[in-house]
C-alpha cells in the first residue's frame, strides 16, 4: 500500500494532466448528444464530466504553481518533471471547453461574468507557473513553443468565455449575429428543398432568438415578425421547427455563435495557428534532457488537440451558416462539401429527427402501485418501501413517494406520425375567436366537459388528472383483440397523450399554467381510490376501482361507443396541450433544449408562427374606451355646462351587506339556517 501511494505521488502531475485530456475528448465525442436523447445516463455521464473537467483543470494548475517544498525550499517538481511547466498552457486549453458544448444548462450563460473572473485568475496562475519554470538556463529550449501553446490557450479559455456572454438570452446586442445578409437567404430560399429549409431558418433565426428570450411578435421588429409568421407549407413544418429548435441549442450551448462572427474565424485561426507552430518548435527543439514520459505525455497532447482541432473543423463545415455562408460568395466547391456534410449521417440528414422524437409518459396508476406495466425494480422497491414504512410508523395508511414513483415510473415513448399530424392541423385551424372548448362541441365528450369546465376542480391540474383517469378507464375497456386498424392507432395516441400532459403535471409543472406542486392533487385523487384497492394491487381491482371514483366524480355520464369518441379524445387532449403551450414561458423551453426537447415546445413554436399564444397576443394598454368622434360642427357649450356635475353619490348602507353574508332569524322560533354567501355575479372560471 505504501508503494502504491508513493508511485501515485510522483505521477500525480502526470496523472491529472492525462485525465484532463481525457476529460476533455469524452465532452467533444458526447456533448452534442443530449440534444437528440433522453438518456438520464449520458445526461448524468456529462454532468460529472462537465463539472469534473473544470475541477481537474483547475486542480492541476494549483498543483503546478507549488514549485518549491515547504521544509527545505528546494524545486522539487521542475526537478523531477521538467516539461511540467509546458503543460499549463495546455490546461488553459482545457479550460476553454470544446466546440460541442460549452454551457452545460442555461444558467451558465447567465453567469458568464463569473467565468470572465475565472479566465482571469487561472490565466495568472498559469502565467505564474510558466514564469518560475522559466528562470532556470535548461528550459530556454521549449521556451518559444510554451509561448505559442500559451497564446492558443488564453484564445480557446476567452472563446468559451464569449460563447457564454453570446449565449445568454438577456444579452440583447447578440440577437442579430451572424454571417450572411438577408438578400443572400432570399436567393437560396428555393435552393432545392430540404437546404431551402435551412436557408428559411437561418433567415428567421433573430426572430426565433428573440421568441426565446421572452419577447412576443409585437415586441420585435416588424420584419422579424413577418419572416416568422410567413406561410410555410405544412409538409416542411415538422422539419422546420426540428432545424429551429437544432440551431437554438447551437447558439446556447456551444461556440456556435462566436464561430460566426469574423472575429471569432480570425481567432480561431490564431489559435490552430500558434499551436502549428508551437509543435513544430517542439520537435526540433533539443529534448535529450527530458525522461520519456515527459515526452509520451507532451506528444499526446500536441497530437491530440490536433485531432480535437480537425474534428472541430468538420463541424463547422457542416454548419448551415457556413454552407450560406459559401454558397453566398460563391464558393461553390466548399460549398458542395459543406452540404454534403450537412446532409449526411454525421450531419443533418432529413430522414433522421433532430430531436429524441419521443414524449414522457407517467401514469395514475404507477402512482397508486397497481399497473402491471410498471418494471419490476418499480414494484419492488415500492413493496419494499411500504413495508418498511409499515415497520416504521405502524400506521396503516402509507403515502406513495412521488419522487420515487417519478424516477421509477416514468419512460418515453415515440412521437408517432398520428399525434404529430394532429397537433399541426389543430393548430394550422385554430382561430383565436371561437371557443375550443365549448361542450356543445363535443357530441361524445360533452357532458364530461360540462363538469370540468365550470369551477367545480379549482385547479387546472385536478382537470388533468380527472381526464386522465376518465381515459385510462375509457382505453382499458377496449379489448384489444376486438378494435380495428384505425381504432388501435386512436388508442395508442390518446394513451400518450394523456400520459404526456400528467407526466408534464408531477414532472415539470413550471411548463404548464399550474401554481403549487402537483403532489397536493394527486393525494387527493389518491385518498379517493386507496380503499378500492388490495393490498395486492391486482389487475382486477383497477376497473371496479376506477369506475366508482369516476361515478362518484359524476363523469360516467359519457356515450363511449363508437370512434368518435376516440376521435374527440384525441383532439380534447391536443387542444390541451395547445393551451399548455400558449401559456408556457420561453425560458423553459430554452431549458429544455438540452435534455432532448419537449414535445410542448414543438407546439409552443408551431403556435408561435401562426401568432397563436400569449406569444402571438397584441397586448392593449387603453383600458378607458376611446372618445366618440366629434361632429364637423360642434356646437360650443357655456363654460358652466361644458362639465355637469355628477350627482351625488348614494351613502352605501348596512342592510344589504347584512342581508348577503348573513341569514335571519325566522319568526317562528327556529334556528337560524346556515350561512350561506350570495350567488356571485362573476363568470364561472374556465381553465382552458
Amino acid at each position: 500500500m505504501e508503494n502504491l501511494v508513493k508511485v501515485l505521488s510522483e505521477w500525480e502531475i502526470q496523472l491529472l494532466v492525462l485525465l484532463s485530456f481525457t476529460l476533455q475528448v469524452f465532452l467533444f465525442f458526447n456533448g452534442g448528444g443530449r440534444r437528440n436523447s433522453t438518456d438520464a445516463l449520458l445526461r448524468f455521464s456529462l454532468w460529472v464530466t462537465y463539472l469534473g473537467a473544470d475541477l481537474v483543470a483547475i486542480y492541476a494548475l494549483g498543483f503546478l504553481s507549488r514549485h518549491k517544498d515547504d521544509t527545505n525550499g528546494k524545486d522539487t517538481l521542475t526537478k523531477a518533471h521538467p516539461l511540467a511547466f509546458l503543460w499549463a498552457p495546455f490546461l488553459l486549453m482545457h479550460l476553454g471547453g470544446q466546440d460541442t458544448v460549452t454551457a452545460f444548462a442555461i444558467e451558465d450563460n447567465n453567469l458568464w461574468l463569473r467565468h470572465l473572473l475565472n479566465l482571469v485568475v487561472q490565466v495568472g496562475v498559469a502565467l505564474y507557473v510558466f514564469w518560475e519554470s522559466m528562470k532556470g538556463r535548461r528550459h530556454h529550449n521549449v521556451l518559444l513553443p510554451g509561448i505559442f501553446v500559451f497564446i492558443s490557450g488564453i484564445i480557446k479559455y476567452s472563446e468559451r468565455t464569449l460563447a457564454l456572454m453570446y449565449g445568454d438570452l438577456k444579452n440583447d446586442s447578440q440577437n442579430t449575429i451572424g454571417n450572411v445578409n438577408n438578400e443572400d437567404l432570399n436567393r437560396l430560399v428555393v435552393h432545392g428543398r430540404y437546404l431551402g429549409i435551412f436557408a428559411s431558418v437561418l433567415k428567421s433565426a433573430p426572430g426565433i432568438r428573440a421568441l426565446f428570450a421572452g419577447r412576443t411578435l409585437h415586441q420585435m421588429e416588424v420584419h422579424h415578425r413577418e419572416v416568422v409568421t410567413s406561410d410555410i407549407h405544412m409538409g416542411h413544418l415538422p422539419k422546420l421547427l426540428e432545424v429551429e429548435l437544432d440551431l437554438m441549442y447551437d447558439d446556447i450551448y456551444t461556440k456556435a455563435m462566436v464561430l460566426r462572427t469574423k472575429r471569432g474565424i480570425l481567432f480561431r485561426c490564431v489559435s490552430q495557428a500558434s499551436m502549428g507552430v508551437a509543435f513544430v518548435l517542439f520537435i526540433v527543439s533539443n529534448k535529450h534532457l527530458y525522461n520519456r514520459e515527459d515526452l509520451a505525455i507532451t506528444y499526446v497532447l500536441f497530437i491530440g488537440g490536433f485531432c480535437l482541432e480537425v474534428c472541430a473543423v468538420f463541424i463547422l463545415l457542416m454548419s448551415p451558416w457556413t454552407w450560406a455562408w459559401l454558397k453566398a460568395r460563391n464558393c461553390h466547391w466548399l460549398a458542395r462539401i459543406s452540404s454534403s456534410l450537412l446532409c449526411s449521417d454525421i450531419g443533418r440528414p432529413k430522414i433522421r429527427p433532430l430531436w429524441s422524437n419521443s414524449m414522457g409518459q407517467y401514469n395514475f396508476l404507477c402512482y397508486l402501485g397497481c399497473d402491471q406495466h410498471s418494471s419490476w425494480l418499480s414494484r419492488l422497491v415500492k413493496k419494499v418501501t411500504k413495508i418498511s414504512s409499515l415497520v416504521v410508523s405502524r400506521n396503516k395508511e402509507v403515502k406513495p413517494l412521488l419522487w420515487m414513483s417519478k424516477l421509477l415510473d416514468t419512460k418515453h415513448v415515440e412521437v408517432d406520425k398520428e399525434i404529430m399530424d394532429s397537433l399541426i392541423r389543430i393548430v394550422c385551424q385554430y382561430s383565436p375567436d371561437e371557443s375550443p372548448m365549448d361542450a356543445k362541441d363535443w357530441p361524445k365528450l360533452g357532458p364530461l366537459l360540462n363538469k370540468l369546465l365550470p369551477d367545480y376542480g379549482a385547479s387546472f391540474g385536478y382537470a388533468i388528472v380527472c381526464f386522465h383517469i376518465f381515459t385510462e378507464a375509457h382505453l382499458r375497456s377496449r379489448l384489444l383483440p376486438d378494435l380495428s386498424d384505425r381504432e388501435k392507432v386512436l388508442v395508442s395516441a390518446c394513451r400518450k397523450l394523456s400520459n404526456y400532459m400528467l407526466y408534464l403535471l408531477v414532472t415539470y409543472p413550471e411548463m404548464l399554467p399550474v401554481s403549487g406542486t402537483p403532489e397536493p392533487t394527486l393525494l387527493f385523487f389518491l385518498r379517493k381510490t386507496i380503499p378500492h384497492v388490495s393490498d395486492r394491487g391486482a389487475s382486477a381491482d383497477i376497473l371496479p376501482m376506477v369506475d366508482e371514483l369516476l361515478l362518484e366524480l359524476g363523469l360516467m355520464e359519457v356515450d363511449l361507443s363508437g370512434t368518435e369518441t376516440l376521435n374527440e379524445m384525441r383532439d380534447l387532449w391536443t387542444r390541451l396541450l395547445i393551451y399548455c403551450a400558449g401559456k408556457s414561458r420561453a425560458e423553459m423551453h430554452a431549458a429544455q433544449l438540452s435534455r432532448g426537447r419537449e414535445f410542448l415546445t414543438f407546439a409552443w413554436l408551431l403556435m408561435a408562427h401562426k401568432e397563436l399564444g400569449d406569444v402571438g397576443r397584441a397586448f392593449n394598454f387603453n383600458f378607458t374606451s376611446p372618445p366618440p368622434p366629434r361632429s364637423p360642427s360642434p356646437p360650443l357649450l357655456p363654460p358652466r355646462l361644458r362639465n355637469p356635475p355628477l350627482p351625488p353619490r348614494q351613502p352605501r348602507t348596512t342592510t344589504r351587506i347584512v342581508e348577503r353574508v348573513t341569514t335571519i332569524k325566522p319568526d317562528d322560533g327556529t334556528a337560524p339556517s346556515t350561512l350561506q354567501p350570495a350567488p356571485s355575479t362573476q363568470p364561472s372560471y374556465e381553465p382552458w
